[in-house]
């Protein structure tokens, strides 16, 4: 079967069947676990629309979850479902950023790609923060300075709670040959954003306020 699971909607299985097993574990309310189960399935159901027969099938198990090795058991087998990452070649990130004279691509040897929703590195020769973002079957470049300072605050990529440091990037202005800078506080560590994503809609106001 062609892999049909987004990196995000994988988070987003995972966070839910997460609340399912914290509620069995601190409930002892029937009522209350059925509850929190119901919700949690039917949130995944919105995310993942037009499924075929196979798809549904593979996705079955996650209704009977009861514990965590079974939790986890589950997230290993539906994790051969998602989609990676594209692999990030040099003459990929050359067109990405044409005018970024010897940046070299970034290492992903180590990157698990199935649970990367975007990427993003740094490169010492700019002294500049890199990000490429799947929008639409195409990649978006974003670069800019991500400042070492960091504080506890909420990530204008992932939403979530975390250690963020303010990204700032230069845009065009309205009068041509003229530009101005957008900052935004996101997390500092990339891999921690990445897990945190569940859905897209911060991530594409993030890039639409970049641009």
């Amino acid at each position: 079967m062609q892999e049909f699971i987004y990196p995000h909607q994988f988070h987003l299985i995972k966070q839910q069947l997460k609340t399912i097993i914290y509620a069995k574990d601190s409930s002892i309310d029937l009522n209350v676990v059925d509850a929190v189960r119901e919700m949690a399935l039917e949130r995944i159901y919105n995310e993942l629309i037009n499924l075929t027969d196979d798809q549904k099938n593979t996705l079955e198990p996650i209704q009977h979850i009861g514990d965590k090795e079974e939790m986890e058991t589950c997230l290993f087998s539906l994790k051969k479902q998602v989609i990676p990452f594209p692999k990030i070649s040099q003459p990929i990130v050359e067109k990405a950023f044409p005018k970024a004279k010897k940046l070299k691509a970034p290492d992903i040897e180590n990157i698990d790609l199935k649970e990367t929703v975007y990427l993003r590195w740094y490169d010492k020769g700019s002294n500049k923060t890199y990000m490429l973002i799947p929008n639409e079957e195409k990649l978006v470049s974003i670069q800019g300075v991500l400042e070492p300072t960091q504080h506890k605050g909420i990530c204008s990529i992932c939403n979530g709670l975390e250690e963020v440091s303010l990204f700032t990037s230069e845009k065009k202005g309205r009068i041509r040959g003229t530009y101005s800078k957008t900052g935004n506080y996101i997390c500092k560590d990339s891999e921690v954003c990445n897990l945190n994503i569940s859905t897209l809609e911060h991530l594409y106001f993030f890039i639409d306020h970049l641009q």
